[in-house]
């Protein structure tokens, strides 16, 4: 779909060079949205060395609480960064549904930072951190897809892209300095994970330490014999996924709803294995792979979780630059009850499951610091 938001397409030059971009910070109210891309495109050419940073969140209409805060603390964090670095804030939205549109034309009057690709606004509710496929395109996997082929074909002249959820804290001179010691158009930087997208054959020592106590009770034996095509070990695994997603479910019935999960996921993956993806709290790709999607992005299956889905969209791509921020640089916030919690340190660059309360206690704006809500936990 075409953007119906946003700076307009940019003309074709037969010599594109590298232009300066305007840095985080509303146009002037005066200034139509048309003529301030007329002035971006106008600008002075960029110093050598510059990188060109776009940050792209895909925002449901309903959010501008949250885009509001992403808009003060990015602000905030670029004067911090050091040297000509440049970096433009969009938020990439759905169609409108119930939206007030009246409301959301004010906002791009305003803000000049929304891009409208269309898509469906949200998702059905679904576990949280669950793996999972839709019969229809999914609400972030489809405006990432139709995103980065907007960012290709307006923004030719970027360098990264920084992927970012809307409810992450985003440490913009720490991020920098790592992309500065990059320099690759192929990198794909985040939390990497590699998971089974079929854990049906799961051997249960492989949950359980000693092995013993899970392998011997009779009871957990007696009720996984009724799910003769799951493994021991992948019927415990449902159990124990059960419990903490699903609290109130009659066990059996959850269980079994667990196994068809997972064959539907292996069945439209078409794969029991995922390549690597990255977490969805935010990752960064280089202008290689963000045109590669963009080119690609009316042909990439979009049904799928975002996040896993990024496996899948770069196996086939040769010469990828993988690089972790598995090791306290990405992290959700220390309150959370998440396997990805993290108290935050002089390495943190990113904080993902931000609440309002966190921002209001616990970001310095002038300092672009969080503290993560621990007792001695900062990342001063």
């Amino acid at each position: 779909a075409a953007p119906t938001c946003g700076a307009p397409r940019r003309q074709r030059r037969s010599a594109p060079s590298r232009r300066r971009w305007p840095i985080l910070a509303p146009p002037p109210r005066a200034t139509s949205v048309a003529l301030l891309s007329a002035l971006l495109w106008a600008a002075a050419l960029e110093p050598a060395g510059a990188l060109l940073l776009e940050v792209m969140i895909t925002s449901k209409w309903s959010q501008r609480a949250r885009r509001d805060i992403q808009r003060n603390a990015l602000s905030s964090c670029f004067k911090l960064v050091l040297g000509d670095h440049m970096v433009e804030l969009l938020f990439f939205m759905g169609d409108y549904n119930n939206t007030d549109v009246a409301a959301a034309a004010r906002e791009q009057e305003e803000h000049g930072d929304l891009v409208q690709v269309g898509g469906p606004d949200s998702d059905p509710a679904v576990p949280r951190d669950a793996t999972y496929v839709l019969d229809r395109p999914a609400a972030r996997t489809y405006r990432l897809a139709h995103g980065s082929k907007w960012l290709a074909e307006n923004r030719p002249d970027l360098d990264y892209v920084m992927y970012l959820d809307d409810d992450s804290y985003l440490h913009l001179p720490r991020l920098f300095g790592h992309l500065e010691q990059q320099g690759s158009e192929s990198l794909a930087m985040g939390f990497v994970m590699e998971t089974n997208l079929d854990w049906s054959r799961t051997h249960v020592c492989e949950l359980c330490d000693p092995c013993g106590p899970c392998r011997d009770e009779q009871s957990l034996q007696d009720f996984c014999a009724q799910f003769p095509d799951m493994a021991y070990g992948g019927c415990v695994m449902a159990i124990q996924n059960c419990r903490i997603f699903d609290d109130g479910e009659d066990m059996a019935s959850c269980v079994a709803g667990k196994l068809s999960g997972i064959r539907e996921l292996s069945e439209y993956f078409g794969s029991k294995v995922a390549p690597r993806w990255m977490l969805g709290m935010g990752w960064t790709f280089g202008k290689r792979i963000v045109r590669y999607i963009g080119r690609n992005a009316d042909r990439l299956k979009v049904r799928g979780a975002a996040d896993v889905m990024l496996g899948f969209w770069l196996a086939p791509l040769e010469g990828v630059s993988f690089v972790t921020m598995n090791e306290g640089q990405f992290h959700d916030h220390p309150q959370e009850r998440s396997t990805f919690a993290k108290g935050c340190s002089t390495q943190t660059v990113l904080v993902h499951r931000m609440k309002p309360e966190n921002w209001q206690a616990d970001f310095d704006a002038e300092r672009c610091v969080l503290r993560c809500g621990e007792q001695g936990s900062t990342d001063e």
